[in-house]
Parts: structure tokens; sequence; C-alpha cells
């Protein structure tokens, strides 16, 4: 049958809807070049430490194979509760936790949990490119909160509170965040939960890049801000910090009574999680954490490479890039958009990076840059970027 044929099966309207994603775009553009330096993927470059691939190998050979419950084996959820126990001071169980398929199916069943169809979710300008298309998907309607670039593009309360709706039932927290490494500071965490109370909203926290803070900069989480705030769901995965990104496991943390029902769903979305990977990150929470220290390490020294190279060039600045392993350039003195700058530096200079405009319209005239690669490559990327900025002056 023909793909154009007027009687044939046709996709739904939420589908042919859905928003694409640039940044995969910039990947397959990217890819028709050779000898490119690619600053685009938020991926650690690290392998999987050793101990932890062992223990899924360990996990099959014993013959691991089978369904697993819908919220997790016990073990993994155990070792979560007992994580954040730690770390909040909260008294948690495994009843707070719900294992997911990585943190992208965390995300999906917690605004699932926390929206209805035509409910209104808060989500910062700029933001993680894929929370508009999640949004998308719940039927509910996104409202920016836009950021400025004069705080780092870091969330306050004010701007939360700025944004509200009457139909706002969700918003969604992102600390430390894609695309410009930015993290919360503590007391406007308190005043967003204040907010949440007040207006009966669920703060869905995207917390995957906890570990991955630099400096004096201390990662907190709206649940560890306000120990008895109840109004949350955050999402953690291990595919960051512990260089994890292809075994797809996270988890979702918060009170029992809105995990019950996300449980129930998650049978209905991927069923469950397989045994051999949970018994895996079991052994990334509970084993040694030097591989993860390196890790984080190596990204500040990469940081702090990739920032002086980009301070150093006339016209380009960035703030913020306290966590994650991102930078969010300022390009607008070279008088291009976003598109146009990546498009000339890929062509003329052989270096791929994400045009700010992908995470939003407040990206435009900024760049995303991932620092999660090797230092060489950080060094040809701020050459090109050096080098188009120079023939535009």
């Amino acid at each position: 049958m023909s793909h154009d044929d007027p009687a044939g099966a046709s996709a739904s309207r939420m589908a042919q809807s859905y928003p694409a994603s640039v940044i995969r775009q910039v990947f397959r553009r990217a890819a028709e070049f050779e000898g490119v330096a690619s600053l685009t993927v938020g991926e650690p470059d690290f392998d999987t430490p050793a101990h932890i691939v062992e223990a899924a190998v360990d996990s099959l050979r014993a013959g691991d194979t089978r369904y697993t419950p819908n919220a997790g084996i016990p073990e993994l959820r155990d070792a979560v509760a007992h994580l954040y126990s730690q770390q909040w001071g909260r008294a948690l169980t495994r009843e707070n936790v719900v294992v997911t398929v990585g943190g992208q199916e965390g995300m999906f069943l917690s605004l699932r949990t926390a929206v209805d169809p035509g409910d209104d979710v808060l989500v910062t300008d700029p933001s993680y490119a894929n929370y508009q298309g999640q949004i998308h998907l719940m039927g509910a309607r996104a409202v920016d909160v836009p950021l400025t670039e004069d705080n780092g593009f870091t969330l306050t309360a004010d701007q939360v509170e700025a944004s509200l709706t009457p139909r706002t039932k969700a918003l969604i927290l992102n600390s430390p965040a894609n695309p410009q490494g930015a993290v919360v500071p503590e007391q406007e965490l308190v005043r967003i939960a204040q907010l949440a109370r007040e207006h009966s909203f669920i703060v869905v926290s995207d917390e995957v890049y906890e570990q991955i803070v630099y400096d004096d900069v201390r990662h907190v989480s709206i649940a560890q801000a306000v120990p008895d705030f109840e109004h949350f769901l955050m999402v953690g995965s291990l595919s960051k910090s512990y260089a994890m990104t292809g075994w797809r496991v996270g988890y979702i943390v918060g009170p029992a009574h809105l995990l019950a029902a996300t449980t129930h769903m998650k049978e209905g979305v991927t069923s469950c999680s397989p045994a051999f990977v949970q018994k895996a990150a079991v052994a990334a929470l509970t084993g040694p954490q030097d591989a993860l220290d390196a890790m984080v390490a190596s990204y500040r020294s990469r940081r702090d490479l990739i920032v002086d190279g980009l301070s150093a060039i006339p016209g380009v600045s960035c703030a913020g890039a306290n966590g994650a392993f991102y930078v969010f350039a300022d390009i607008r003195a070279s008088g291009l958009t976003s598109d146009e700058f990546v498009e000339r530096l890929l062509i003329d200079h052989r270096v791929a990076v994400i045009p700010g405009t992908a995470f939003g319209g407040g990206g435009e005239g900024f760049i995303r840059l991932s620092y999660a690669t090797d230092e060489a490559t950080i060094t040809a990327g701020v050459d090109g970027i050096a080098a188009l900025m120079a023939s535009v002056s």
C-alpha cells in the first residue's frame, strides 16, 4: 500500500503533532560530515564501573531473567529508600519508591500521576526539550516560566508565582539543570514548596544530575529543604552519575499514597524493569563510590577548561555551569541566530553544538555545549567557536 494512500490508516493527531527533537536533528546533520568535534551529547564518556557490570553478569548467570514486581525488586527499593532517608533526613521505606526504566519513564509516570488532560504544567524556558513532549502526551498544557540570564538562568519562586494559572497542577523543577547547569538555591526551594501547598500543585523534581555539582555548590532536593513537604515526586536516575545511560534504570521517590497509583500505571507502560539491571543498580548505590568521585572530578576539570576557553573569546560569555555537564553560552554578539550560528559552526569549522532554541524560545542567542567528552574535543570546539566569532566580528 502506498504511504500516501488516502484509504490507509493514519497516525493520531497527538502522534502527528508531537514535537520533533532538535537535538536528534543536529546529531543527524553532524553525521553528514567527517572529523566533527561534537559537543552535543549529554552522555558520560566513561565506562560503567566494573563492579556494577559484574553484579549484572552474576544476576544473569543466576537466572534472573523473569518478570519482577511493578514497583521494583525489594533490594533496590530498600537501597533507594535508605539513601534518601540519610540524605533528606526523612523516614522513607520501599513504599516511597518506584523503580523505572530510566529517568524518562520516571518523568512520564510522575506527570501522569500529577495531571489530567486540560491541566497546566509549569516548565522553565529554557528547559530539557523532552519535557514539552511529555506534557503534550498528557493532554496537558505547558506554561512557560521564563528564566533570565542575569542570575544564570536559575529558577526563582517569584518566577513560579508569576506564572501560576487557575489550572496549574504541576511544576517541573530541574536542578542541576539541563541545558544551563544551574542549581536552585535552598531558600528558593522553600518558597516554591510553600507555593505548592498554597496552590495545590505537585512539584515533579528531576534530579538526575544531583551528584554532579562543583566547587562550593550544594545540591538540595525540595524534599530535603522542607522535611514535611508532601507535594512532590522526585525523579532520579543512575544514567549520568554512574555512566549507565544504556542500562535504563531510574526511580521515583515520593509519598506512598501517590506512588500506589503510579505503580498501577507502570503495569500498562513497561510492566517492570529487568532484574539484572536492578541488581546492577543495587551494586551502584551500595558499593564503592570512588568511580563516581573520579568522574565528577574529571567533569570539574573539563568544565573549567571549556568555561575559561569560551570566556576568553570576545563576544562570548557563559553563566552558571555549577552542575551537570553543560554550558549555555551567549553568542548574541555574533549577530547570528542560534540556528544560523550552529549551522555555520558545523559547515565552516566542523564543530557540532546544540542551538539554544532547542530548549525553548528563551534560548535564542545561546548555544548548549556538553563537556562530557575528552579535552581534545573540547579544545577543538572552543577553537572553532573562536574562529567563527572572529569571522563575523
